[in-house]
């Protein structure tokens, strides 16, 4: 594949060049002949990969504005089955897409695990134009790559297939040294470069695909100043994308041994802790008031606030949301109860029902059981190979991080009993008509399982506590101090970050 384009400025094409192109050039009769058979390939590979919700495949098409990125697509809508066939098209951010973190609106049109979805413009577009213009120092631009690449290698972890494409037109293809773009062009991504914009572009694309070509997605160069060369590449590129993913078998190498941390948050829980009736109605109603007041703050308008309850099973969670939801307003707060994922949610990234469900600004989000529950039930129950649930606490990390950077506040809570109460409170629900329905038989399983979920729970909070979204371990033995514990705390979260 040809490199990037110089754009020296030169208008004549020389010898080498005139090989060069006649290489990557396609007739007419011979485009003709190439599409009938990978038309038919491509149609079969499609209908294998609904077959076998292995991916999705992901094609990323990016390059010259020049280079007929829209084109191409409708090549795709001719030869496939458009039902099957996800495309976006992606501008710079505007809206409330400004305000949120920069992977989200990527993260929310996914496309499901049978398809094929094509991506124009990018999660790489904004970070590119942003450092052409200068808008970004070269550091940051990097922290930008190093976050994408963690971003696709979770993807790819979880059975997404990404190629990435970057289409070219090189100088002297055209009829000057800086490809110009057609007046009636489908896409322009870049605008009206001036030849310094063109050679920083150029500079900017090096060091993107230096940063994050990998293995599992390497960026591909695909000549494109013939259309019939260029779209027969491609086709066959994506071919050879749905054909690996359908024939890919799970290696996986042993992980680094995970030292287990010790056996302390139980431990130094203080199930004592109580809170009298009198006293429990008048701080409820204090932290009511206070929490009332905080949402309400014009400051908050711009943040957003995500709880996460997890928890020992009947330790009481739903009371202590309730207590939160009561004095909020419900058009702008959103309960969230997390059970097994679907059929069709467990063949796509784990985070991915967690990302549309965040909150945007001036909203709560209340996650009841949440993404912690790759590295709890998925590790306990191994639902999830050791490699992932292991890989599963830095992405949680990231995914946090994230969030606050564009202003989310993130509090999280584990809600403790003993596990003599536990018993206590199943029975209790045995005997009531009104809460029978919430004890099944996986509770009491998972009872049988107690030292593993404690162990879970150590691992846990040792791996996804920081300093800006610390754990707060509530004894909930006394329900009473539990819910008082919970709105104090999240009064005082807020106050810290208003």
């Amino acid at each position: 594949m040809s490199p990037i384009g110089n754009y020296t400025g030169r208008q004549s094409i020389n010898p080498d060049r005139a090989t060069k192109m006649a290489e990557h050039s396609l007739s007419d009769d011979e485009f003709e002949k190439q599409e009938a058979e990978l038309t038919e390939a491509l149609l079969d590979a499609q209908y294998e990969l609904r077959k076998s919700i292995k991916g999705p495949v992901l094609v990323l098409i990016s390059g010259n504005d020049a280079a007929g990125k829209a084109e191409l697509l409708y090549r795709f809508y001719d030869w496939l089955d458009n039902r099957f066939l996800v495309t976006r098209a992606f501008a710079l951010p505007e809206g409330v897409e400004q305000r949120m973190p920069h992977l989200w609106r990527y993260w929310i049109s996914l496309p499901g695990p049978d398809k094929l979805g094509f991506y124009l413009g990018s999660w790489y577009h904004q970070p590119q134009m942003c450092r052409v213009r200068g808008d970004i120092s070269a550091e940051a631009f990097e922290q930008q790559m190093e976050e994408i690449r963690r971003f696709e290698q979770l993807l790819v972890n979880e059975g997404v297939a990404l190629l990435k494409l970057w289409l070219e037109v090189e100088p002297g293809e055209g009829s000057s040294s800086a490809p110009e773009v057609p007046t009636d062009v489908a896409m322009r991504e870049w605008g009206d470069f001036s030849q310094a914009d063109r050679e920083q572009l150029e500079r900017v694309t090096r060091r993107m695909m230096t940063l994050t070509s990998t293995p599992e997605a390497p960026w591909i160069r695909v000549p494109s100043a013939d259309p019939n060369y260029r779209d027969i590449e491609v086709g066959r590129l994506v071919l050879e994308q749905i054909r690996a993913l359908r024939n890919k078998t799970e290696r996986r190498s042993p992980p680094p041994p995970l030292a287990p941390a010790p056996r302390s948050v139980l431990q130094q829980i203080d199930y004592g802790l109580r809170l009298g009736k009198e006293e429990y109605g008048e701080q409820l109603a204090r932290y009511q008031q206070e929490l009332r007041a905080l949402i309400r703050r014009p400051d908050f308008a711009g943040r957003s606030l995500l709880l996460v309850f997890e928890g020992t099973d009947a330790a009481g969670k739903g009371g202590a949301i309730r207590r939160i939801t009561r004095c909020l307003d419900p058009r702008y707060l959103r309960v969230h109860g997390t059970r097994a994922p679907t059929e069709e949610e467990a063949h796509q990234p784990y985070l991915l029902r967690f990302w549309r469900r965040v909150p945007t600004p001036g909203r709560v989000a209340i996650f009841d059981r949440s993404y912690y529950g790759r590295v709890l039930v998925e590790r306990v129950e191994k639902l999830t190979p050791v490699d992932r649930w292991q890989q599963a606490y830095a992405e949680i990390n990231d995914f946090e991080a994230q969030l606050q950077a564009a202003g989310t506040i993130v509090v999280k809570f584990w809600l403790a009993i003993s596990e003599q109460e536990q018993l206590k409170r199943f029975q209790a629900r045995e005997r009531s008509p009104l809460k029978r329905y919430k004890l099944t038989d996986e509770d009491w399983r998972n009872r049988e399982r107690w030292s593993d979920y404690e162990q879970a729970l150590d691992d846990m909070v040792a791996h996804t506590s920081t300093a800006a979204a610390p754990w707060h371990i509530v004894p909930a033995e006394n329900k009473r101090y539990a819910r008082v514990e919970v709105l104090r705390l999240l009064c005082q979260r807020l106050r810290e970050a208003l």
